[in-house]
């Protein structure tokens, strides 16, 4: 199973079934920051949340052996 969008680029720390600390790379070129606030770069709460769950979804996945597909609502 592939993510279409995916909002993390590395873990810089990884503690199986603990906690996991993910970066996304940003440049000024990508789409969401010429729309979002014009003039004032920031990502918007939305794709930070969604990189949030992804890493969370990583860790709890990883942790279950990947045997079930990992989904976080609500």
């Amino acid at each position: 199973h592939l993510m279409r969008w995916t909002w993390i680029d590395r873990f810089v720390a990884f503690e199986s079934g603990k906690f996991a600390t993910a970066v996304k790379n940003l440049s000024l070129a990508e789409d969401h920051f010429a729309d979002h606030v014009p003039g004032f770069p920031v990502m918007p709460a939305p794709l930070i949340l969604e990189g949030l769950a992804q890493t969370g979804g990583i860790l709890v996945g990883e942790a279950r052996q990947y045997r079930e597909n990992v989904v976080l609502a609500k």
